[in-house]
Formats: C-alpha cells, sequence, structure tokens
C-alpha cells in the first residue's frame, strides 16, 4: 500500500494523537475471525439502546405500579366494601328469586289451609318468614319437652324465703337455726312443699358437693330437675349465693357438713371437718361454723364421714345438736357400719337413709342400674334415697330417667318428704 493511502486511513485523535480508522480495523478483525466481537469499534454494527432509555423503561413501570398501590391504599377500603356489599346483594336476590312463591301456592296450599286463612292470604310479606317460623318451632317444642318433664309435677312451687323471722339465732359463726317459740321447726318451714295425698312410692335424690366448682354448680342448677335435693359444702366460695339461687328456682337445700373419712388425714374432707380426736365441745364448734355460713337449709348430710359416722360417742353429741335446732339428718352411709341413722331415730332426729349412690361408677349404664334399684326399693319400702355428685353424666342419666319417671307411678320428691319413711 502507498503512503498516501495509508496516512488516508489513518485518524487523528486529540488525546492521543494518530490512531488507525476504526471502520479498518475492524474490518480487519473480521477477516482473522467473522465471529469476533468487535464492541464499540464496529461503526457498522448496530448500537444497543443507551442505557438512559432502559432505565426510563423500568421507571415508568416502577411508577405505574406505585401509582397503582397508593390509588389501592386510598380506596381499597371502598372497594372492598362495595365487593363485599356485592356479595350479599347476589345472595339476597337468589333469595326471592328463588321463593317463586307465586308458584309455591300450588304445592303449600295444603299447608296454609291446615294452618290458618290469614296466614294464606299475605303470602308476599311473609313468603320468607312463614315457610322459616313452622320449621322452626317445631325442633325447640321436640327438644324442650323432655327438659321440661322433670319439673311438671311441680313447675311453679315457691319455697319459703330465707330466713324467717324467729328461725334464726345470732352467733359469732354468722346466723344459726332455732326452733321457733311457736314451735316451727326450720327444716319444716324450708322445705320444699310436697303433697302428702300422693301416695305413689318416693324417691329423693341428694345432689352432693355442691359448690365446690362454680362451672359444676352452674351447670347442675341449670339442668337439674327442681326435685332432686342439693347439698352444698359449707366452705364453698359465695354460698350465700348458690343457695339462694337454688332456693330462688325450687330445690331443696341442706349442708353436707365435712366428716372425718377412713384415710384421714390423707384424704382431707374439708375445713373444720368433725373429727373422732377431737372432745365434743370441739366438734359442736366445728358444726356451728359450718351451720352459720347460710340459711334456708333443712338439715345436714356427709359423704366424707366414714370413720365418724360408725363412732358413737362423736356422733351423739351431732345427733343432739341437730335436734335442739330442728334439722333432719341424711346419712349418707360412707361407712356400711355407719350409726348414725340409728342414732337419729333414737334421738327423735328426723333422717333419711342413702340406699345407693347412683354415679360410684360412673358409666351411663351403671347409673341408670342404680336408678332401677331405687326404684325397686321404693316400691317395696315406700320411700328411696340416692346420693350423686353433680357430674354431667350424672345429671344426664337423671333427667332422661325422669322422663317416663310418674309414667312408671313413682314421684321424684325432695328429701324432706322421705323422712322416718324407710326401714333401718
Amino acid at each position: 500500500m502507498k503512503a498516501p493511502a495509508l496516512l488516508g486511513r489513518l485518524k487523528f485523535d486529540v488525546r492521543g494523537g494518530f490512531r488507525p480508522g476504526a471502520g479498518w480495523l475492524a474490518r480487519l478483525r473480521r477477516r482473522r475471525d467473522p465471529h469476533a466481537d468487535l464492541g464499540d469499534d464496529d461503526d457498522d454494527a448496530p448500537r444497543r439502546p443507551p442505557p438512559k432509555a432502559l432505565l426510563g423503561a423500568v421507571a415508568g413501570v416502577v411508577l405505574a405500579f406505585g401509582g397503582l398501590a397508593g390509588w389501592l391504599a386510598l380506596n381499597g377500603a371502598e372497594t372492598t366494601e362495595a365487593w363485599e356489599a356485592g356479595i350479599p346483594k347476589v345472595t339476597v336476590a337468589v333469595k326471592p328469586a328463588a321463593p317463586s312463591p307465586t308458584k309455591a301456592p300450588a304445592t303449600p296450599p295444603a299447608q296454609t289451609q291446615a294452618q290458618t286463612p290469614a296466614q294464606a292470604q299475605p303470602p308476599a310479606p311473609s313468603a320468607a318468614q312463614t315457610p322459616a317460623q313452622p320449621a322452626v318451632p317445631p325442633p325447640p317444642l321436640t327438644a324442650a319437652a323432655p327438659l321440661a318433664l322433670p319439673d311438671a309435677a311441680a313447675p311453679n312451687v315457691v319455697l319459703t324465703p330465707a330466713p324467717v323471722p324467729g328461725l334464726v339465732e345470732d352467733s359469732r359463726n354468722g346466723p344459726l337455726p332455732k326452733i321457733a317459740q311457736d314451735g316451727r321447726l326450720p327444716w319444716q318451714v324450708y322445705a320444699r312443699p310436697f303433697p302428702a295425698a300422693d301416695k305413689r312410692p318416693r324417691i329423693a335424690i341428694v345432689m352432693a358437693d355442691m359448690g365446690i366448682s362454680g362451672v359444676t354448680t352452674n351447670n347442675a342448677l341449670a339442668k337439674l330437675p327442681v326435685g332432686v335435693t342439693l347439698a352444698f359444702v359449707p366452705y364453698a366460695e359465695r354460698l350465700d349465693n348458690w343457695v339462694e339461687r337454688a332456693r330462688t328456682k325450687g330445690h331443696e337445700v341442706m349442708l353436707a357438713v365435712p366428716m372425718e373419712p377412713q384415710n384421714y388425714p390423707r384424704d382431707d374432707p374439708g375445713p373444720n371437718a368433725l373429727l373422732t380426736m377431737l372432745a365434743p365441745d370441739r366438734n359442736l364448734e366445728r358444726l356451728e361454723w359450718s351451720l352459720g355460713k347460710a340459711v334456708g337449709y333443712v338439715g345436714i348430710t356427709s359423704t366424707t364421714g366414714s370413720k365418724f359416722t360408725a363412732n358413737q360417742n362423736a356422733v351423739q353429741p351431732m345427733i343432739d345438736a341437730l335436734k335442739a335446732r330442728g334439722l333432719l339428718f341424711v346419712d349418707a352411709r360412707a361407712n356400711p357400719k355407719s350409726i348414725a341413722g340409728p342414732l337419729a331415730t333414737l334421738a327423735g332426729v328426723p333422717r333419711a337413709l342413702a340406699d345407693r349412690t347412683i354415679d360410684r361408677d360412673l358409666s351411663r349404664g351403671a347409673i341408670d342400674d342404680q336408678l332401677r334399684e331405687l326404684e325397686g326399693l321404693a316400691k317395696a319400702n315406700g320411700a328411696a334415697v340416692g346420693m350423686a355428685s353433680p357430674y354431667p353424666t350424672t345429671i344426664e342419666r337423671i333427667n332422661l330417667w325422669m322422663t317416663a319417671l310418674s309414667d312408671r307411678g313413682f314421684v321424684l320428691a325432695p328429701v324432706s318428704a322421705v323422712v322416718n319413711i324407710q326401714k333401718q
């Protein structure tokens, strides 16, 4: 190549002086390697989009999403409410559309005629309500009927409000029951009324250990037949309220006084329990502590006194105190050798004897068997007493048992209505 031609192919670089022409150098490289990446040295190759344009496009997308997010933040709640409001409108529209009430008359005429003509006249306004009302009442009626049956014997019995003036003695332990000057006895005044002319065999259920658990006690008050006698522990919290609620509903009430069990002190019967090791005056003081915790009860019982009730020296002072205060006694027979019942009979204290503890075994079948045995004993002796605790299963079985008790010829009676009827 001649010199002028070579110089013509050279370009002047201001910063670095002369350099070969970019196009010439690119063609030279392409001849050596047709697949070489020529980069910016190739003036003839198409250029990539400038970075600013790419950034501008990205920025535009970001701004678009940002604007959408901002709009949703400002108007999202309204949009959501509109959507939610729209959904019910569709379902509401379906409900009226489904009735086809005009066509329904072809099917329901028999129903509307069977009910009342007044209901058939305004089909349009009551179209949504008329079918709903007949469908709802039947289930409650059939479900509620069994629960109402146990109370059907005496649903509106009202107990004498307590305390009754003349039947209360003030003491440091609280109000104590006493015999009135006119001879009225607390156990008779506070008893649940029962018709003496009812000659059916009587069965009394004494639900002991009431007041230990608030949840359990509430459940028992809500579900038990009012003919069941409730025995509250004297150390229960808010005992006055529990007793008042029970009596207001119609339950006869007793106190379950803690007494010494066989395995005391490993088995603790509760505070101020009557103990065989204590002197009579100490036990009487403890008895008054229990008696002073509430008013309106008819007497006492105990489910824990398996050792105490078998000790004559310990039991006799308690029986004498009950007689002096006009109270009855229910021997729970925690010990088959209990002498509390016979001592009460000898002392002239109204007494009842537990024939069965119906939920010693908590299986449904076992409880049902015990209730049937009570029926047999009541038929043979004129009366029977069952002890129980407020377990949910026990309450369930008692309610079921009660549904046909009257049909079988028996009556649920308060414990005050069975005193002195049973044989020893």
